[in-house]
Order: structure tokens, then C-alpha cells, then sequence
């Protein structure tokens, strides 16, 4: 077998392969002795038909058969022989049998990227210092109070107030999108509405003072407006999604299937013990902002992580294939449509409410960037030697293992069989590589506020 190798591109190599024909005859020959043992055609014994009648009745399909055969057995010894490293099946190209020739046929194929890391050590970077408002203490105080809320039977009265919560079902349309849901419960305070996150923005008021024994009652409303940063503790896609739909006319047909009012205690010392966290409304205070600042540690270490990628990324300059760079937008867009449906939002019923080609094209050049960082992260921990210990492992599983309220053997054992355990070894790798880093650059620290 003869095999030349051409650089399209870093990315992208053109290798042509050619078999001689003595080789090809005998795949040829083992194909219609296999076909004659399992073919009965009238007047012939099993494994006795004909050669030549079996190349008409049966010639091509033999043929597609074996060329396929030929292309993976000679591709993969070329690409094992010659270190090409593909990163996506490849492309074939002319790929035909003739009697008596040598075998001819051409790849394109997409290889994973070279990097040769440079210029890693000693970035200037800036750390923010955690910080804590007293309207994030306030709002985890108000949380708090709502895991505390009890739901009571309504009395003296026969209308919902901003008191209550509902359980609804619901039929309608949001603009052109139907929406139809059975046992949504959705809660009535002005605090709830200012941040909705209802299956469709605009319920909860609308749904003040209808009867509470209401059924097959229609609402028509508007889709208000996304409420700012400000005015909403949302996260940004979450008002991204309200934003897209707002101004959209709404009309539901709802039934009440439920109805209670809530009583939520007062913010007092007798809050405090019964969250189990404090014994005074100080105290909880106390915890909660110790809390809510070792949160906001993490994230300010978080994002110098994210500083530090984006100043590698600009230092070191190069392309990965543009099939990984599919694949994690595939990634991309599985996780926002499950962000979705979390929401309630069905995408496969509701396609119009998930513009799939425009996401992904606003998308692209993040999801390059994720590509690109995991190569020159995996290339630096290769040249620094970065590798997780075994304690590293067993650490992060019992790290994992109490939030999933699993024994580490149990988990251990199924993150193996799901075949995820050398993705968690990876992460760390890459955890420590970024951690080595830090540890050389030069970060300057800034104040809050």
C-alpha cells in the first residue's frame, strides 16, 4: 500500500492511498465465496453458484462492500502509521473499483490541533475582592422565609389575592406559540411577579382576583416587559428569554385546581431558630453573609480563571477543526434547550420558540474559544507534567458523592460504567494546570465597590 500525506491546512490533511490490485482480487475473491455459501438460487447448490452469475445479479452491491472494507482497514493503518490523529470520519473521494488496476482513493480529513504553548507564565492579572451587599443578604434572608412559608386552606373569601398560590392548568397560545400544561403552580405576591420565572410571564397577575373555583376561564393579556438587573435577581438568559417574547399577546384558557394562601413568618429572632442556623436575626445575618461571601470568593476566583484563559488564548494563536467546534456547539445547544425545558418550554413542540440556526451563529466564536482553550491547556499540562493523583480523584468523588447523597464505591462504580470517570480525571487535569498558573502570575488585588 503506497500513502501520501498533503497539508491542506493545520487542520485538515488530503491523504491519498493506493492498494495493488493483487490485494484488492483476493477481498474480491473472499467476498463472492462468502456470498456463494449463503446464496440459494434455483438449479445450484449453496456454494456452487457461478461466479460470473453472481457478478451480474450481485456485482455492485459487492463491490460498495468491499471499497468500504478496503477504505477503513487502509485508513486507519495509514493514519496509525503516519500519526494523523482525526478528530472526524473522513471524507472520501473517488473511491472506485476497475478490474486489474491498483485501488485508488483520496480523504480529506480534520486532525486534532498541534499546539506548542508559549508565553503562560507571569500574566498580569486583576482579582476582585468578594463582596456582599445588604440587598444579597436581604433577598437570601427573603429565601429563607419562603422555605419556611406554609400553604393554608383560604377562608371568607372567594376570589385569589396576591396572598395566594394556584395550582392551574392551562391551554392557549403566547403570540403564535401554543402552550399547554396540566399542574402549574404559580404564586401570586408582587415579589413573585417581579421575578417571574412562571411558564408564561404575566400569569401570576393576570391571574389576581379570578374566582378560586374558577374553570375554563379565559385570560388575555400582554407579555410585560423584561425587568432589569436591578429589578430581578434572574440570571441572563433567563431575561433574555423574557425579553424575546415580550409584547406578545397572550390567551389562556385556565381551570383552578388548587388554592391556598401563604403564610410567610415574620423576619424575627423566632425565623432564625427555626432555619436551625441561628438563635437571633443577627446571627442568621452572620451566617448567611459568611456564606454568601465564600460564594463570591469562588466566583471572583472563578472569573480570574476566565481572565487568565482569555490572555492565553490572545497570546497563543491557532485553529482547531471546525468539526470539534460543531460538536461543542451541539453540546451548547443541548444544554440551553434543557435550560428551556426546565422552564417549561418544550422545544420539539414548540420549535418557534427556540430560533436554533440564529442561537448557534451567536454562539460559534464562544464555542471556539472552549475548544481552543481545552487544547492549550491539555498542550501546557502535557509540557508542565500536570497529572491528578489518586487523592485528588477520591477527593473530588466524596466531594460529589455528599451532594448526591451516595456512598463514593456507588458513584465511583457509575461514573465508570457511564464511562465519565477519565472526563472527571480531565477536568481535574485541567483544574490543576490553571492552578499552576495562577500560582506564577502576577495578579493585582482590587477592592469591592
Amino acid at each position: 500500500m503506497q500513502v501520501t500525506i498533503e497539508d491542506v491546512s493545520p487542520v485538515e490533511k488530503k491523504v491519498a492511498v493506493e492498494i495493488p490490485w493483487p490485494y484488492v482480487s483476493e477481498k474480491l475473491d473472499k467476498a463472492y465465496r462468502d456470498l456463494s455459501r449463503g446464496v440459494a438460487l434455483k438449479g445450484f447448490r449453496k456454494g456452487k453458484v457461478p461466479r460470473p452469475m453472481l457478478e451480474r445479479m450481485y456485482g455492485q452491491q459487492v463491490e460498495q462492500d468491499v471499497v468500504r472494507a478496503l477504505v477503513q482497514e487502509s485508513f486507519y493503518t495509514a493514519a496509525t502509521e503516519h500519526d494523523i490523529q482525526p478528530v472526524a470520519e473522513p471524507v472520501i473521494d473517488d473511491a472506485h473499483l476497475h478490474k486489474g488496476k491498483s485501488f485508488h482513493y483520496s480523504a480529506r480529513v480534520e486532525v486534532r490541533s498541534v499546539v506548542e504553548p508559549k508565553e503562560y507564565d507571569g500574566i498580569e492579572l486583576s482579582e476582585r475582592a468578594p463582596d456582599v451587599t445588604d440587598a444579597a443578604i436581604d433577598r437570601a434572608l427573603e429565601r429563607k422565609r419562603e422555605e419556611l412559608t406554609e400553604f393554608l386552606p383560604i377562608e371568607g373569601r372567594t376570589e385569589s389575592a396576591e396572598t395566594d398560590a394556584l395550582v392551574i392548568s392551562l391551554k392557549g397560545t403566547v403570540g403564535e406559540r401554543p402552550v399547554e400544561r396540566d399542574g402549574v403552580m404559580v404564586d401570586l405576591s408582587a415579589e413573585a411577579q417581579k421575578n417571574e420565572r412562571d411558564y408564561v410571564p404575566g400569569l401570576a397577575k393576570a391571574l389576581v382576583g379570578i374566582p378560586l373555583t374558577a374553570t375554563d376561564h379565559v385570560l388575555e393579556f400582554t407579555v410585560p416587559p423584561a425587568p432589569t438587573a436591578e429589578e430581578s435577581d434572574q440570571t441572563a438568559t433567563s431575561a433574555k428569554a423574557r425579553q424575546d417574547i415580550a409584547g406578545m399577546a397572550v390567551k389562556l384558557v385556565i381551570s383552578v385546581k388548587e388554592a391556598r394562601v401563604k403564610h410567610v413568618p415574620a423576619l424575627d429572632d423566632e425565623l432564625a431558630k427555626d432555619t436551625g442556623e441561628g438563635a437571633t436575626l443577627a446571627d442568621l445575618r452572620a451566617k448567611i453573609k459568611e456564606k454568601l461571601l465564600a460564594e463570591d470568593s469562588e466566583d471572583a476566583r472563578n472569573e480570574l480563571k476566565q481572565s487568565l484563559v482569555k490572555e492565553l488564548l490572545k497570546r497563543n494563536t491557532f485553529v482547531v477543526a471546525p468539526a470539534l467546534v460543531e460538536r461543542q456547539l451541539d453540546a451548547m445547544l443541548q444544554r440551553a434547550k434543557l435550560g428551556m425545558a426546565m422552564r417549561g418550554v418544550d422545544v420539539r413542540q414548540n420549535p418557534n420558540a427556540f430560533d436554533e440556526v440564529r442561537v448557534r451563529d451567536e454562539l460559534r466564536e464562544q464555542a471556539n474559544d472552549e475548544v481552543r482553550a481545552a487544547f492549550l491547556i491539555d498542550a501546557i499540562a502535557v509540557k508542565e507534567k500536570v497529572e491528578p493523583t489518586d487523592a485528588d480523584l477520591e477527593k473530588r468523588l466524596a466531594e460529589m458523592a455528599k451532594l448526591r447523597d451516595k456512598s463514593v464505591p456507588r458513584l465511583k462504580a457509575e461514573l465508570q460504567k457511564e464511562g465519565r470517570l477519565d472526563g472527571l480525571r480531565h477536568q481535574l487535569r485541567e483544574e490543576k494546570t490553571l492552578d499552576l498558573l495562577l500560582t506564577r502570575a502576577k495578579i493585582q488585588k482590587t477592592t469591592a465597590g
